[in-house]
C-alpha cells in the first residue's frame, strides 16, 4: 500500500512539474499587448464599411487615431403627396462626412483580448435635398428643400477587440459625441409662376449623442 501511495505521489509531482513552465506563458499573454512602438494600423467599420481610419502607436499601449466616415443615400417615396397638392414622387438625396482626430490608450483584459479608451475632436458636414420627381397636371406646384449643417466638437469612446492574430482584430466600440454647429435651410416653392419664392434660414444648435455602438475590424502592420 505504501508503495502504491508513493507511486501516485510521484505521478502528481511529475504532472505539476510539467504544468509549471506553462503558467508564466499564460500570465504573460494575459498581461501583454501585441502592439509595438512605431506600428501602424488600419481600422474600418465592419458593419457597413462607411469609414476607415489609421492608427500610429507611440508606445505599445498608446496610439494616435485619424479616421473619416461618410455616407450617401437617395430615397424615392413613390407615392402621391396628399399634403402638397400637385406634387408626387418626392426624391431625397443626403450625404454625410465626418473627420475625427484622437488619442487612444490600450490595455489587456484577457489572453488575446484588449480594450481601449479614447478622446478626441471631430468635424462634420451633413446635407440633404428634397425635390419633386414629377408633377400632377394641375395645379403646377414646385417644391424644394435643402439643408446643410456644419459642426465641430469632441468625442469619447470605449471599446474592446479580440485579436484573431497579432495583426488582425475584430471588436466593438461605443462612442459619445458633443457638437456645436449651424444648419442652413433653403426652401423654394412655386404655387404659380407669379408667386415663386425662395427662403433661407440659419439656426445654431448643440447636439449630444450617447450610446452609439459600432462593429470595427482592424489590421496591424
Amino acid at each position: 500500500m505504501t508503495e502504491g501511495l508513493l507511486r501516485r505521489s510521484r505521478g502528481v509531482l511529475a504532472c505539476t512539474m510539467m504544468l509549471v513552465p506553462f503558467a508564466p506563458v499564460a500570465a504573460q499573454q494575459a498581461d501583454s499587448l501585441p502592439f509595438r512602438k512605431g506600428q501602424w494600423g488600419a481600422e474600418f467599420s465592419a458593419g457597413n464599411f462607411s469609414g476607415i481610419g489609421a492608427l500610429r502607436f507611440t508606445k505599445p499601449n498608446t496610439a494616435w487615431l485619424i479616421d473619416v466616415q461618410g455616407s450617401f443615400s437617395r430615397e424615392n417615396n413613390g407615392s402621391d403627396q396628399t399634403t402638397t397638392p400637385g406634387v408626387f414622387n418626392l426624391e431625397t438625396d443626403s450625404d454625410a462626412l465626418q473627420l475625427r482626430l484622437g488619442w487612444r490608450r490600450y490595455a489587456p483584459v484577457a489572453p488575446r483580448v484588449v480594450r481601449h479608451v479614447g478622446l478626441g475632436v471631430l468635424a462634420s458636414r451633413f446635407s440633404s435635398e428634397q425635390r419633386p420627381a414629377g408633377f400632377a397636371a394641375t395645379p403646377p406646384i414646385a417644391y424644394d428643400v435643402s439643408r446643410t449643417r456644419f459642426a465641430a466638437g469632441v468625442f469619447g469612446e470605449l471599446g474592446a477587440q479580440w485579436m484573431i492574430t497579432p495583426n488582425l482584430g475584430l471588436g466593438a466600440t461605443w462612442s459619445a459625441t458633443l457638437t456645436a454647429g449651424s444648419t442652413s435651410t433653403e426652401t423654394f416653392s412655386a404655387p404659380t409662376i407669379e408667386t415663386a419664392a425662395r427662403r433661407k434660414t440659419t439656426t445654431n444648435n448643440v447636439t449630444g449623442s450617447l450610446g452609439t455602438l459600432g462593429i470595427r475590424g482592424a489590421v496591424y502592420f
